[in-house]
């Protein structure tokens, strides 16, 4: 397997940024990219987006707002896809694209799910308002 090499040239503010969070992550630069990119082609992740502006950077379903965590909260409490999709008014499909997001990022979403859990948010409350 023969594998061409390119250069592409980047601003110095943003391969900045890519050096410190490459350095963040114990890697380099270029497994970075190749990483990013990875992910940005992964079936799993169509129709999912992650924004630090919508929902505080969540994955959601594209266009809904709905978080992957909601989807995945329902789908636990033993709801079907097909009742998920009824009862948050989506395209069933969208449900199965975030249960599978789900899969493929089981580790960062159940993350989500217990720091937003009623007790982690509860002793984070508390902490504050006795702080």
């Amino acid at each position: 397997m023969s594998t061409s090499l390119i250069s592409v040239q980047l601003p110095e503010p943003l391969y900045a940024r890519l050096q410190s969070r490459a350095a963040r992550e114990h890697t380099d630069p270029v497994e970075m990219i190749g990483r990013l990119i990875a992910a940005e082609s992964s079936p799993t992740d169509a129709g999912i987006v992650a924004d630090a502006v919508l929902r505080g950077g969540q994955p959601v379903i594209a266009g809904t707002g709905v978080t992957v965590r909601t989807i995945v909260g329902h789908y636990k409490l033993g709801l079907s896809p097909e009742e998920i999709a009824d009862q948050l008014e989506l395209e069933l499909a969208w449900v199965y694209t975030a249960l599978a997001y789900y899969h493929a990022h089981r580790a960062d979403i159940e993350a989500d799910i217990a720091a937003n859990s009623e007790e982690a948010v509860m002793k984070d409350f508390g902490a504050a308002a006795h702080a």
